[in-house]
């Protein structure tokens, strides 16, 4: 068969194995194939509650909260802290009062009555929430919601806070949540003020809103008094989510194969209410393990495999205080008795003790907390107030002292406001790397690939439900270069495909590219990915007619567009590979499964009508051929279309069009009729980025690899790889241009 003349260069590699493109980098960005429609979440239900929290002193312990019973060893619901602190009221003078209330969040309802509020956590005219992804990312993003107000008394009565109210809206549907507060918990005398937060006992949903998407902008919170119940005290406030992400403070270098920091955003109420404790588990006989092999003692620190995980910078900043000698804890212990006595003869002297050995790091507006480091790990040149740290520099040692049950990582940030590191008002902690799912998304390794990935969010996180994090800007599946060109595979067994497939896309690509075929009996699969750049995608492949046109229906709808279709047998019976893109462009149409005689009825008034083909894809059954085929509206120069040619009919096609008229082969497909391999091709006369091509015909799997190879490292992409058997064997037709 002719062909046009190939590069000089030569190179061999191993069979299916691809290779770096000489094209320029492009942003990777993934998106996953989508399997179905996300489900809805239901609204948070409302809870009884109450709870109050004191200004906290200076140089006090790390914020803690209340005991809860422990059900069973392990995982990161196990990790927590006591509560050692008392809440009290605060008393401000009227001129303090008045500093600190913004202006319109000051009311008098009723006579005697004066309440007036300040609220965090906020941003300019916004209170800001805690933002995430959705444990799979299937599904729709989540969010928290959690507002400290104190609440000012600037009246001549004393008052009891019945009730809180907070309300939103959904959709067209309108959203309360009640907390109620039991009886005398609030009373605030004139002059004085408390602090009320919709808040939460450690690991508990407790009164956060939980919020689906898409969020609410507004949140009005009413607030119901005893002397007053008539006439509540209210106060709508615009709402976002916060913004600024830091990194992760862990590398996924130094974990091992299927293991992966554990956590979620449940932790303990009060200011804290956006921290995380993380712990480790891996993947061990049978289970998600907390231990390291062959420890069974869950009574010793060191047998705990976030013990010495290192532990590092989020971002930039500077050292604002750090504490390396409190003595590590012990043993693990989560009993009252337990933990006041580390208190008593550990860490109770020592300023911000709770915390153990940490460091409190400014990043920019915001102080973090590393908390519970083992003694003697801080890295000595920062152990200095003002030393300047960058973004991945190693603080120190995963320990187990301070404030702590057992062995995990302790952070939380807060707005900057002065020397002291805890002055400033919560925020919510948001990442900027990584990937997380819901550990009962992911049962065993490699059991969903459909991980989420951290775009400024928060790990996500409900009652009972925590997530695996893998620390790394690349997704936990991607087996190859996020900075490619191109990633192409050929000859890939259909009982690997999607695993083959899952390597590949996590990486940021996306397919243009899939041609199935039939060797023996036996199906396999063609693929080409280019990077996707923020595009949105479907692929499906094994479907029947039918499945086929319900896919189809579905993602038409949704403002998709095919850009491949492929026909191939799979144990005889004919099947569908497609893959959709979201995006605007030429008017298209597209059938599929019609026979051959249909097709070419059809086909000179469609392109009288001014449609171009850009796939016709064929294949046989009962030894008739049938055609799938996707048309566009484009301007080409003309085109030439041939779907049913022998091996020498391409040849002499080949030979017409391109070498004696000059047109470009852009589409090549290939199937078996009667035993004989046939093509189906379409060449255009004018088409982009076809300065360059060249065109290899009827290559072995190692021919056509060494070729592939050679292309790529002239700076060619693949348009194009159609497989097909002849006499028992697989050969490959491939198209490269640039």
């Amino acid at each position: 068969m002719a062909t046009k003349k190939a590069p000089p260069k030569k190179a061999t590699s191993k069979k299916n194995r691809v290779k770096k493109a000489a094209v320029k980098k492009k942003a990777a960005v993934s998106k996953a194939p989508i399997k179905e429609k996300p489900a809805k979440k239901k609204v948070a239900t409302k809870k009884p509650a109450v709870t109050k929290k004191a200004t906290p002193p200076k140089k006090a312990a790390a914020k803690t909260i209340k005991p809860v019973a422990e059900k069973s060893p392990g995982g990161i619901a196990r990790i927590r802290h006591f509560d050692f602190t008392v809440n009290k009221p605060v008393k401000l003078d009227a001129k303090k009062i008045k500093s600190l209330v913004p202006a319109g969040i000051t009311r008098g309802a009723a006579p005697g009555l004066s309440i007036s509020f300040t609220m965090e956590p906020t941003e300019g005219d916004f209170i800001v929430f805690h933002p995430t992804p959705g444990f799979t990312s299937l599904e729709p993003p989540l969010a928290q919601l959690s507002i400290a107000a104190i609440v000012w008394n600037s009246g001549s009565k004393t008052v009891d806070l019945d009730k809180v109210v907070l309300e939103y809206k959904k959709g067209n549907q309108t959203i309360k949540q009640d907390v109620f507060l039991p009886a005398d918990q609030l009373v605030i005398d004139p002059g004085y003020g408390w602090t009320w937060q919709n808040s939460r006992p450690y690991h508990e949903k407790g009164d956060v809103v939980f919020l689906d998407s898409p969020y609410p902008d507004k949140v009005t919170l009413s607030f119901y008094f005893k002397t007053f119940a008539s006439t509540p005290v209210s106060a709508t406030k615009n709402i976002k989510p916060y913004t600024q992400g830091l990194s992760l403070p862990f590398k996924a270098s130094d974990f091992g194969t299927d293991e992966y920091v554990t956590g979620y955003s449940m932790h303990g109420g009060g200011d804290q209410v956006f921290a995380y404790d993380l712990g480790v588990q891996a993947y061990a006989d049978n289970g998600w393990r907390d231990l390291l092999p062959p420890a069974t003692d869950w009574g010793k620190n060191e047998n705990y495999r976030i013990w010495g995980k290192p532990v590092y910078a989020m971002a930039d900043g500077t050292v604002m205080h750090f504490e390396s000698n409190i003595p590590n804890n012990w043993k693990p212990d989560g009993s009252d008795a337990g933990m006041k006595k580390q208190k008593d003869e550990l860490w109770g002297s020592f300023d911000y003790g709770g915390s153990g050995n940490h460091f409190y790091i400014r990043h920019g507006n915001v102080v973090a907390l590393y908390a519970h480091l083992q003694k003697g790990s801080l890295t000595s040149k920062f152990k200095k107030v003002g030393a300047v740290v960058k973004k991945g520099d190693l603080l120190g040692k995963a320990g187990n002292s301070g404030n702590s049950s057992g062995p995990h990582t302790h952070i939380h940030i807060k707005k900057y406001k002065n020397s002291d590191p805890e002055s400033g008002a919560f925020r919510p902690l948001l990442f900027n790397n990584g990937y997380v799912i819901g550990q009962a998304n992911y049962p065993k390794p490699k059991s969903n690939v459909n991980w989420s990935k951290l775009n400024n969010q928060g790990i996500p996180g409900l009652k009972s439900k925590a997530c695996f994090v893998f620390p790394s800007g690349t997704h936990p599946y991607c087996a190859y270069p996020t900075n490619w060109g191109e990633v192409a595979r050929h000859g890939v067994p259909e009982n690997i495909y999607q695993q083959e497939f899952d390597k590949i896309w996590p990486c940021g690509y996306y397919p243009i590219w899939v041609d199935g075929y039939d060797v023996a009996g036996k199906t396999y699969f063609n693929m080409i990915f280019r990077p996707s750049a923020g595009v949105q995608w479907v692929a499906r492949h094994n479907m029947d007619g039918d499945a086929y046109q319900a896919e189809f229906n579905t993602w038409s709808k949704a403002g998709y567009r095919l850009i491949n279709i492929n026909s191939y047998l799979l144990s005889g019976k004919i099947r569908y590979a497609a893959v959709f893109t979201k995006q605007s462009g030429a008017d298209w149409f597209a059938y599929h499964g019609q026979p051959l005689a249909w097709h070419e009825s059809n086909f000179e008034k469609n392109w009288k009508a001014g449609w171009v083909p850009v796939n016709i894809s064929c294949v046989t059954s009962a030894g008739k051929i049938f055609v799938s085929a996707l048309w566009e509206k484009k301007n080409t120069g003309g085109f030439y279309a041939k779907p049913a040619m022998s091996l020498q009919g391409f040849q002499d096609a080949f030979n017409q069009f391109t070498n004696k008229e000059k047109f470009k082969l852009v589409y090549l497909d290939a199937y078996v009729l009667g035993g004989k391999p046939m093509l189906s091709g379409i060449w255009y006369k004018n088409a982009p980025s076809y300065n360059s091509w060249w065109e290899k015909p009827y290559l072995t799997a190692a021919q056509f690899q060494t070729q592939y190879t050679s292309m790529l490292g002239n700076g060619y992409l693949t348009r194009c790889i159609a497989g097909y058997a002849d006499g028992g064997t697989a050969r490959f037709d491939g198209i490269w241009s640039k």
